[in-house]
């Protein structure tokens, strides 16, 4: 479990079909979960501050892992730790483009567009994870959402490095995962005569 506070970026230093090597990775240890760019890896190996991680084909499939350099780390949550964004599980939904992003003086905005299948997760001050970031959305408008960036996360992570057209990783809020699918199931989710019978 993650909070979507980076620590650091890192740089991927190599990869193969199924792994990656990061490095500037000081201290984690051998069987200790990491979020890279949002995506919970498991340290295989260490040598030195490189630190080698398996990546299935699927997460290769449906993150940027595959072809991101500067890669966010946050190491996990620890009981007694610090909650300062929101829970995120380092499953990641899949990839969002960046369609453009405004200078705004020290701030940025960044506007993403995202596919409709992620739409019933995404709400107007709601939390997503992005590139393993906990970002509050600030406007939905259509299939483009929009976040606003201070400097303090613009220097910390690597969307100071992001450009329009860039691809990165998504995950949804855990909470409204949930209850999404809840509210779908058919067999017992939520309905109108349910509401009044209970209420």
């Amino acid at each position: 479990m993650f909070t979507g506070i980076i620590e650091k970026t890192g740089k991927i230093a190599k990869r193969g079909r199924m792994e990656i090597f990061v490095d500037s990775l000081e201290g984690v240890e051998t069987g200790e979960s990491v979020a890279v760019n949002g995506v919970c890896l498991t340290a295989a190996e260490i040598d030195g501050n490189l630190v080698r991680f398996d990546v299935t084909s699927r997460t290769m499939e449906i993150t940027n892992l595959g072809f991101s350099e500067v890669v966010n780390i946050e190491r996990a949550l620890k009981v007694g730790d610090a909650i300062s964004g929101h829970f995120l599980t380092g499953h990641i939904d899949g990839l969002l483009k960046i369609e453009r992003i405004e200078n705004l003086g020290d701030f940025k905005k960044f506007f993403f567009s995202f596919p409709a299948l992620f739409s019933k997760f995404i709400a107007a001050r709601g939390s997503v994870g992005i590139d393993g970031i906990s970002l509050t959305v600030e406007k939905v408008e259509g299939n483009i959402f929009s976040v606003n960036l201070i400097p303090e996360t613009l220097g910390r992570t690597n969307l100071s490095f992001r450009r329009a057209g860039d691809f990165v990783n998504f995950e949804a809020d855990v909470f409204a995962r949930y209850i999404v699918n809840f509210l779908e199931r058919k067999e017992d989710g939520i309905t109108k005569e349910k509401l009044e019978k209970w209420l």
